[in-house]
């Protein structure tokens, strides 16, 4: 579960044969389709989509896009997530290299705009109390109070979750699932309204927060948990930004196979850091000051 704000050698050959550079994926036309229940092409839920599905599915309007399937009520908020989960998509499977999606099924999307429903959901799962959204492996739930409207820095860290997910369907560090999140969440909306992405500048709170601890960590670490968001997210950008961008698919999935972070860091860099440290100290010239931040939302 993760919280709101909460082999390796030939396939790099392979995917190294591919063109290099950051990537603008193309914004796809989004038709929301609505659909009973009974007529949606993927159904089948986990543990969690069950319990907000309830007993009575016919109890929520339902619609599908090509890889989501949405629950809702107010067809506008549906209609906006609806636009926004397939851009980002598009971009993090661009940003990632993929090129076959390994799901067939479709990511189940809840979007409770009931502020009773949405408590009574999170008293079932144990929600944190002050939560709006929740990703868990596949499905995404959302709390859009009525008359309200959904958060664009919320929605795309969970969204980015789920996309994260499909294609990646193992467990991954804390450093990694956050801060990829928290990279897409500014990175693929900036690439899709065409603004620059600088939500998340060097200088930042998380600076100084020291790279194996940050490798290692298992849990958010107490009075510190900006400080973890922030360095996640410096250090996925470094990845991606400033160096091979096409061997971090690999990094990912060699981290997935059960390599240690540090390990496969020097193992898939290998040709330009010969040790941890020799990272460590490029990862922290990428971190000293910059400008201040221009927000894109």
């Amino acid at each position: 579960m993760v919280p709101f704000r909460i082999v390796v050698a030939a396939m790099l050959l392979a995917l190294l044969a591919q063109h290099a550079g950051a990537q603008v994926a193309p914004k796809p036309a989004v038709t929301l389709v609505e659909k009973p229940w009974g007529k949606l092409s993927y159904k089948k839920l986990m543990q969690y989509g069950e319990k907000a599905l309830g007993p009575d599915p016919d109890a929520w309007r339902h619609a599908e896009t090509e890889h989501f399937v949405f629950h809702y009520h107010e067809l506008e908020n549906a209609q906006k997530v609806g636009q926004m989960a397939e851009a980002y998509y598009q971009q993090i499977k661009s940003d990632l290299g993929v090129t076959q999606d390994r799901f067939i099924r479709k990511n189940h999307v809840f979007i409770f705009d009931d502020e009773a429903a949405w408590k009574q959901f999170g008293t079932a799962i144990n929600l944190d109390g002050w939560a709006s959204g929740l990703a868990s492996r596949t499905e995404l739930f959302l709390f859009s109070p009525k008359a309200g409207r959904v958060s664009v820095g919320s929605l795309g860290h969970e969204i980015a979750h789920c996309i994260f997910y499909r294609f990646v369907p193992k467990p991954v560090p804390l450093w990694l699932n956050e801060g990829f999140a928290e990279y897409e969440s500014s990175h693929a909306y900036a690439q899709i309204q065409g603004v620059e992405d600088r939500r998340f500048p060097g200088g930042g709170p998380g600076a100084r927060f020291p790279l194996p601890e940050l490798l290692r960590a298992t849990k958010y670490p107490k009075e510190r948990v900006g400080e973890f968001y922030w360095a996640s997210e410096r250090l996925v950008r470094f990845l991606l930004t400033k160096l091979d961008r096409r061997k971090f698919l690999p990094l990912v999935q060699m981290i997935a196979d059960g390599t240690r972070s540090e390990d496969a860091l020097v193992f898939i860099y290998n040709d330009r850091f010969k040790s941890l440290a020799a990272l460590e100290a490029e990862f922290a010239k990428f971190n000293e000051p910059s400008a201040k931040p221009k927000w894109p939302f």
